[in-house]
């Protein structure tokens, strides 16, 4: 091998080795189904199939006119999501999140990303029904981690965005029972005030949990949150643009 030829192989294996599984980007137009399965829900179990002007995810613009997902909840309305890689997950597999987003409310108890369980909570089986989540709670967005059914969530981060302001979240996940999570906020590797680590050791993937993008309960008030762009990978170079790392 020639080698130019050779230099050029090995700079293009990073690449190749990585996986991207999720690119959403609202500037360039994405069409919203690229993240996954559409959940909607009005009251508790009515579950509409598509959108209506109370409760809807579409393409628009923030309230500055970036290009963003809208999503959009009237008063008394429960949940706009997506459920992403539904039934695609693996145990034992490290995923690359990164997410990027402005809220216009911050809502007690609003929930803007969940990783939720499917089987070993439905079943009885003692998962958790929410390992890892951000969620509003005493005027905060937190980083939430239950360890069981039998154990509440409890917050191990917490920050207070600003709001209608763009704010870029990176999720690393290694699946597994003993797995672990690290966290970035706006390209900044953080520390869990739990431990003062950066990694956390925690039960990821008790059955089959997968992740959901969005906006779910904090039901008291009207909900809008913009998306701009998603990304699920397999290395951290896969997230880049919307970790903003």
């Amino acid at each position: 091998m020639k080698p130019f030829t050779h230099l050029l192989t090995l700079s293009l294996l990073p690449a190749i080795q990585a996986k991207l599984l999720l690119d959403f980007n609202a500037t360039r137009g994405d069409d919203p189904s690229t993240l996954g399965t559409l959940n909607l829900e009005a009251e508790r179990g009515d579950k509409p199939d598509s959108n209506s002007d109370e409760l809807y995810i579409k393409l628009g613009e923030d309230p500055d006119g970036n290009p963003a997902l809208h999503f959009h909840r009237d008063e008394g309305y429960i949940r706009a999501e997506y459920h992403a890689l539904k039934d695609e997950m693996e145990s034992d597999t490290t995923y690359y999140i990164g997410y990027s987003l402005s809220m216009a409310q911050l809502q007690q108890s609003l929930m803007i990303w969940q990783f939720k369980e499917y089987s070993a909570y439905t079943d009885g089986s003692g998962g958790a029904n929410i390992p890892l989540s951000l969620e509003v709670k005493e005027d905060a967005l937190n980083f939430r981690y239950q360890a069981s059914a039998d154990d509440g969530r409890e917050t191990q981060w917490s920050v207070v965005p600003e709001l209608n302001t763009p704010h870029h979240i990176g999720l690393v996940i290694n699946t597994s029972d003993d797995g672990w999570v690290e966290l970035y906020w706006d390209g900044e590797k953080q520390e869990f005030d739990t431990t003062g680590e950066t990694r956390l050791s925690a039960t990821t993937f008790p059955g089959q949990a997968e992740p959901k993008f969005g906006a779910y309960r904090g039901e008291e008030v009207e909900i809008d949150t913009y998306v701009y762009a998603i990304q699920i990978g397999t290395e951290m170079e896969d997230i880049v643009e919307a970790a903003g790392l």
